[in-house]
């Protein structure tokens, strides 16, 4: 009985360490597989943060054209033919500025919800002040009165509504860079 018992503690003499030592390895291990994991989560990351600021940067550039060109002075500016009915530029300024959001839907994806939000608020603005202008206009005027009605509602207001957008824009650009 003596010799089984000592048998088994010279066993058990064996066995613990390499239990623990068994233990500590693989803890270490672990924690090196978590640290390498989370060391190339990092890279990934940075390497998409340098793909990816140069198409935010680009949307920013992007989104202040678009409300450069959906501003009632640059609409009036390009398509105001002395010659056209206060219909026909209604028309092509409203479809104008249609065209040039429907170009720059994509843009949405690298700006902030709340720019995106504002730039969608702004278009409806734009289109509603050309809409409202239109239906104040006597039935036969011409495009030269509707942008000048256009005009002068936008100083008796005292706003351009692409302006506020603009600025927002550039203030975000200048958070985020």
């Amino acid at each position: 009985m003596d010799t089984a018992l000592s048998t088994i503690l010279e066993i058990i003499k064996y066995i613990v360490p390499s239990l623990v030592i068994f233990a500590v390895c693989y803890v270490l291990i672990a924690k090196l597989m978590d640290d390498n994991a989370a060391r190339l989560q990092l890279e990934l990351r940075k390497q998409n943060a340098s793909a990816i600021t140069p198409l935010k940067l680009q949307a920013y550039e992007r989104m202040i054209l678009f409300l450069e060109r959906i501003s009632p002075q640059f609409l009036i500016g390009t398509y105001n033919d002395s010659s056209s009915s206060a219909t026909a530029l209604k028309q092509v300024m409203e479809s104008a500025v249609l065209q040039e959001y429907s170009h720059n839907l994509s843009q949405q994806i690298y700006i902030s919800p709340q720019a995106w939000n504002l730039i969608k608020v702004v278009k409806e603005e734009v289109i509603q002040l050309i809409h409202i202008t239109y239906e104040s206009m006597p039935e036969r005027a011409t495009s030269i009165d509707l942008s000048k009605a256009i005009i002068d509602r936008m100083i008796a207001e005292n706003r351009i509504p692409t302006q506020k957008a603009i600025d927002f824009v550039k203030a975000e650009i200048n958070l985020l860079f």
